[in-house]
């Protein structure tokens, strides 16, 4: 089908961007900070996206593309980088609005290590493959760096967990679920060789990676205007 790509980027972001002027979350009004983050981690992550297509670690199945291309990226990959930063900030927003005074220390420190320990395993199992090695080294050290960081990051483990749902069925297409081939392909010498459903398990390292980055650019742009 051709734009399915398109369409998945468009149904990624309809939901976030129409409930974000529920009035309790006003996500709307924020959008100061959040697309500052967007753009900041957006730019390293289509470099990487661009580097690693033009090594065919990945691409792009042009039977599901509208055919325009962006720094040699289809039109909808460089779309994705905008629209799920949105959506899983809204995500983060909404957990931070509604749900205020839930305990997540623990949670907080097991997803923490789990990432660690699922990053590890990345590059062990994928040793050598450009893929694992990145996305493994970086996952943990955005980890390390949150645990460390002044800035309060206390919901974002739990919005990382909740958006995994609509990740596995937005990426779960993307890699092949329901249709007849993927749309985004990827070459299994670069990863870890191991697939959640139709999903690299690559992937949710740096899903991570793409989140937790955004989030903490987006607290940080925040806090700068808070203070001026």
């Amino acid at each position: 089908m051709k734009g399915l790509y398109l369409l998945l980027d468009a149904i990624t972001l309809f939901f976030p961007l129409v409930l974000s002027f529920d009035q309790k979350v006003a996500f709307f009004k924020t959008w100061r900070a959040l697309f500052p983050a967007i753009l900041i981690i957006g730019i390293p992550f289509l470099i990487w996206d661009v580097w690693f297509t033009k090594m065919g670690v990945w691409g792009f199945n042009p039977d599901y593309l509208v055919g325009f291309d962006i720094v040699n990226l289809p039109i909808e990959e460089v779309l994705f980088f905008v629209v799920v930063p949105y959506a899983c900030t809204f995500i983060y927003a909404c957990v931070k609005a509604y749900f205020p005074n839930l305990k997540l220390r623990g949670l907080n420190k097991v997803t923490y290590a789990l990432m660690i320990i699922y990053a590890s395993a990345i590059m062990i199992f994928g040793f050598g493959g450009w893929y694992s090695t990145l996305t493994g080294v970086i996952a943990i050290a955005v980890v390390l760096v949150l645990q460390r960081a002044k800035t309060n990051f206390y919901y974002l483990p739990l919005s990382f967990l909740i958006a995994l749902v609509p990740f596995f069925i937005v990426n779960g297409v993307l890699t092949g679920s329901g249709i007849e081939s993927p749309i985004v392909w990827y070459n299994d010498l670069e990863n870890a060789g191991i697939r959640l459903f139709t999903i690299p398990m690559d992937d949710i390292a740096y899903a991570w990676v793409l989140l937790a980055g955004n989030i903490a650019v987006y607290e940080w742009v925040l806090s700068r205007k808070k203070k001026s």
